[in-house]
């Protein structure tokens, strides 16, 4: 049976329904939840459009972000080869975002070209830095060489719910449900310098990474105070 399933979730078709009735359930916890967003407020240009940046969220907190918009910037957003991240660009494309296929281990090269063709040309990109395998909550260096490179900020952004269930993943994936309230989080941009050596680089990529660990757990926080 779990073979069957396997070979199923591959078929295009199942994907391409799946991943309707998955954006329509985003929509639909969206429409249904209050919001509380807490921005940081040097984020301001990023989330209006007026820049473009890299967004970073964590693997397992990436159900809601596509609800997040930033007016008249494309969204790109990095994927695997694998059936997931298949499934994921055909959800995220019903919210009008494209997807960058490739990992560490497989199309990272032409991935690292086309996220800095496009942040050059002025769109955002979208990055789980500790996907697509782990370990969670632990960032990966290619976020910060992007950086480096395009010469662009990196966002910090995670959301939590007060109504939710965990799954037992390695990304401990949160599922918002209807009814309740989510609570979205942006932090302030971070920028690494062109001329960043080794050691600094280092330094940033252990900063957005407690930054980031630090954010969901105050997301977390407020929606735990919330609750009811």
């Amino acid at each position: 049976m779990a073979a069957f399933t396997k070979r199923l979730l591959k078929h295009p078709r199942t994907q391409t329904i799946l991943g309707w009735l998955l954006a329509q359930y985003i929509r639909f916890v969206y429409v249904t939840s209050r919001k509380t967003r807490i921005y940081d407020p040097a984020a301001a240009p990023y989330i209006s459009g007026e820049e473009n940046a890299i967004f970073a969220f964590w693997h397992g907190r990436m159900m809601m972000c596509p609800t997040l918009e930033s007016p008249g910037r494309k969204m790109h957003v990095l994927i695997s080869f694998h059936r997931d991240g298949m499934l994921i660009s055909k959800v995220i494309a019903h919210f009008r975002k494209t997807t960058i296929s490739g990992s560490s281990s497989k199309g990272g090269t032409a991935a690292v070209k086309e996220m800095l063709r496009c942040l050059k040309a002025g769109d955002n990109i979208g990055i789980t830095p500790d996907g697509p395998r782990g370990p969670v909550y632990v960032a990966e260096k290619g976020l910060i060489t992007i950086a480096r490179v395009s010469g662009k900020p990196i966002l910090p952004v995670t959301f939590s719910a007060t109504r939710h269930r965990s799954l037992k993943s390695w990304d401990r994936f949160m599922i918002a449900l209807p009814f309740g309230r989510i609570v979205f989080c942006v932090g302030a941009p971070v920028s690494v310098s062109k001329d960043a050596d080794e050691n600094t680089m280092e330094h940033t990529r252990q900063m957005i990474e407690h930054t980031m660990n630090q954010q969901l757990q105050h997301a977390d926080t407020i929606a735990q105070a919330t609750r009811g």
